[in-house]
């Protein structure tokens, strides 16, 4: 992120705070949606991109009421450790792989230093530049990234446990989608870029559908309740 990113963050976020208006906060939420997508897509292989993106706005919004511009950390910092909550979604629909509880923390916690210092640099830190900050060996750090990340994470989309778990979340996300209606389909497509669909933010979205904000912010209300009810039951 450069210093231009960072200054329209504050720019932004200083006239949301000022006014409280919905259109101001739409802008901040637009402005800062490359970031909500990047965490949210971390996971977005568990659990369905829908409910990871409700639950990633509330957490967005919560960043946006409690941040401090005084306190020295950036706004896209305070935003990123307030969605690091994401991955309580994401372990609540991992199968057995079974990850010890310390190792889990300190692999959160390397994922807020990297991103930190993602901010700070500008650029991705090297693997001494994270070992360092997590006082830890270089050698350390890689058997956490190994242990955890390709096990616990799955980012890496091998292995049959992974492929169970996807294709039962496939399996989840289809038959929700048959239960939308055709503007809920619609919309679903529109903000996650399913199935040919251009990814699109709300502003987008509204005027591609002639909807208001209201219909709009109701109608994805019953969307994510649709694919909550049926993960419940899973």
């Amino acid at each position: 992120m450069d210093a231009k990113d960072k200054a329209k963050d504050l720019e932004l976020w200083r006239k949301w705070k000022s006014t409280q208006s919905m259109h101001d906060l739409e802008a901040l939420f637009l402005h800062m949606r490359p970031l909500l997508f990047r965490e949210v897509n971390k996971w977005s292989s568990l659990v369905s991109p829908l409910v990871l993106e409700a639950e990633a706005n509330k957490h967005t919004l919560e960043a946006f009421k409690t941040y401090d511009p005084n306190a020295g950390a950036l706004l896209s910092t305070h935003v990123i450790n307030k969605l690091m909550k994401l991955s309580r979604i994401a372990y609540s629909h991992q199968s057995t792989v079974s990850v010890p509880e310390h190792q889990r923390l300190s692999y959160n916690r390397l994922q807020r230093i990297k991103a930190q210092l993602e901010d700070q640099l500008g650029h991705t830190p090297t693997i001494e530049h994270l070992a360092d900050h997590m006082g830890m060996s270089v050698a350390k750090v890689n058997a956490l990234t190994a242990n955890v990340g390709k096990r616990e994470l799955m980012e890496s989309g091998e292995g049959p446990v992974f492929q169970k778990q996807h294709d039962r979340e496939a399996e989840l996300i289809e038959l929700a989608y048959s239960k939308l209606s055709p503007r809920q389909k619609d919309i679903y497509d529109l903000r996650t870029g399913s199935h040919g669909k251009p990814a699109l933010g709300n502003p987008e979205i509204m005027k591609r559908l002639s909807l208001t904000q209201g219909v709009l912010s109701y109608e994805r209300e019953k969307i994510v309740g649709i694919f909550k009810q049926l993960q419940n039951f899973a």
